[in-house]
């Protein structure tokens, strides 16, 4: 079991009265143990950083505690401790996107047309990919360039490719920003991914 996991476990052990099942606590301890994994993998995937996705995970334990009281029943506690989760990944991309990058006409040239598709003048020389995703050492250069994208053009990559159900309107995006970021975010990527992975091969 991973430390912060224990961590939040030891909050709740040490809140916990006489074990009576019906203490918050000990509840919550249960809870814990049986849907930590699943809100970690959901968190996860739709933030791409393990420490961020723990943060999460372990706020919305600690939500869960503070809003006990409210919880009636009408819905399993997974579905409850979901949607606080997604509450606080909201609060998080909000945050990430809150001195928002503006861009003009100017800016940079529009390489993309309205569908996302690479525009004939721009679109660069096409790659060898059969079996690249079957591939583990290219998955991991992939990572390796998600990663380093700047944090809002990294996220607008997992809203968008990466199955994530956030949407901009949820995080107060434009959708004239939203897609300039994109497009600096792919052609990024196309940059990082030739030179460290195509030139190689």
């Amino acid at each position: 079991m991973q430390y912060w996991v224990l961590y939040i476990l030891s909050i709740f052990a040490a809140m916990a009265v006489g074990g009576a099942e019906n203490n918050s606590n000990y509840i919550l301890t249960q809870w814990v143990n049986e849907h930590t994994d699943a809100l970690f993998s959901y968190a996860l995937k739709r933030i791409n950083d393990v420490q961020v996705a723990e943060d999460l995970v372990q706020t919305t334990f600690l939500a869960a505690h503070q809003s006990f009281d409210k919880f009636q029943h009408k819905s399993s506690p997974k579905t409850w401790l979901f949607s606080i989760l997604k509450n606080k990944i909201l609060d998080y991309l909000r945050q990430v996107y809150r001195n928002k990058e503006t861009f003009s006409e100017q800016d940079s040239t529009d390489w993309f047309d309205e569908k996302g598709h690479w525009k004939s003048e721009f679109a660069p020389q096409p790659w060898e990919t059969d079996n690249l995703l079957d591939d583990l050492e290219f998955r991991k250069t992939f990572a390796f360039c998600i990663e380093n994208l700047p944090e809002r053009w990294k996220q607008s990559v997992m809203i968008k490719y990466l199955e994530s159900e956030i949407t901009i309107e949820e995080i107060g995006l434009s959708k004239a920003n939203y897609w300039k970021m994109l497009e600096r975010a792919r052609t990024q990527l196309r940059d990082c991914l030739t030179k460290n992975w195509f030139e190689r091969v």
